[in-house]
């Protein structure tokens, strides 16, 4: 049994975050989504994910990537709602042939979670897709928040996580339970370049947002140390690690094989986006 195989036959669910870089940005440039978008689908084919949290795709983009991954096994989804006049959605996609969504909703980051609206100093509405779901084999759940918080206020990222755990308590989803996933934008300086990469990753860590995550009871799933996830198109990656599958440091879940920045890109040095993809493989443990 080869290990893609093996890895299907099992409970082991492979859970990425991805930020795609919203599609209508780099028209007529070298990253322009449509050259973008067969990275994108080669990446994804090499990952194998179970489920995928995406941040700043917009319908059209994302119909893009579900057709990638849907052009050999047909089994498919993705569930969100727009966030704002950029139509962005913070996607949850699913292999609906693994996974039964029993439930789905969003929220925003501000003072009133149900209505769209930014806070706190954000340009922009920022919000999260909650998705739970059952696995068909295992009939274990698998309760998803993917998010995007925002960047550049501090303000706001530092109030967003309040609110992330007030709605995790009003959905009734005890942490242990609960897989969040997203781009957190723990970055510490105003313009790139101002401080080295050794500095930003200790002050990445030192953030108000992933103080509040690790205070809360949330562990990296990541398991090799500090790694920049942002690559800005380039050979490597820049700043502090921003992108996060968090876990409860008591959860149902635990990590079970592969975690990973994925550094994929083409034969001529092009990236999927100016994010790279991380991925983790849980298994349920109860």
């Amino acid at each position: 049994m080869n290990t893609i195989a093996r890895r299907m036959s099992t409970a082991i669910v492979r859970v990425c975050t991805f930020n795609l870089r919203h599609g209508k940005l780099d028209q007529n440039t070298p990253n322009d989504w449509e050259k973008r978008r067969p990275i994108v689908k080669k990446c994804l084919e090499n990952m194998q994910p179970t489920i995928i949290g995406t941040q700043e795709g917009y319908p059209p983009q994302l119909n893009d990537v579900l057709d990638g991954l849907n052009e050999t096994s047909k089994s498919w989804s993705y569930t969100g709602d727009e966030l704002e006049d950029w139509n962005t959605i913070n996607a949850i996609f699913f292999r609906h042939d693994l996974l039964s969504l029993i439930s789905t909703k969003t929220f925003w980051f501000n003072e009133h979670p149900s209505k769209p609206s930014a806070a706190w100093g954000a340009k922009h509405p920022r919000g999260c897709t909650r998705a739970h779901f059952q696995h068909k084999i295992t009939q274990h759940p698998f309760i998803i928040y993917n998010l995007h918080i925002d960047y550049p206020s501090q303000n706001a990222r530092h109030h967003s996580i309040p609110v992330l755990l007030s709605q995790i308590k009003e959905n009734n989803d005890h942490p242990d339970k609960v897989i969040i996933t997203g781009d957190f934008n723990n970055w510490p300086e105003d313009v790139e370049g101002e401080k080295p990469i050794d500095q930003l990753i200790v002050l990445g860590q030192k953030a108000s947002e992933i103080v509040q995550m690790k205070e809360a009871g949330f562990v990296d799933t990541y398991k090799h140390g500090e790694t920049p996830t942002f690559n800005g198109f380039r050979s490597a990656g820049y700043g502090p690690k921003i992108d996060f599958i968090w876990i409860s440091s008591n959860s149902n879940y635990r990590v079970e094989g592969e975690t990973k920045v994925d550094e994929y890109h083409d034969k001529d040095g092009f990236f999927p986006s100016d994010h790279f993809p991380v991925y983790a493989d849980l298994i349920h443990t109860s």
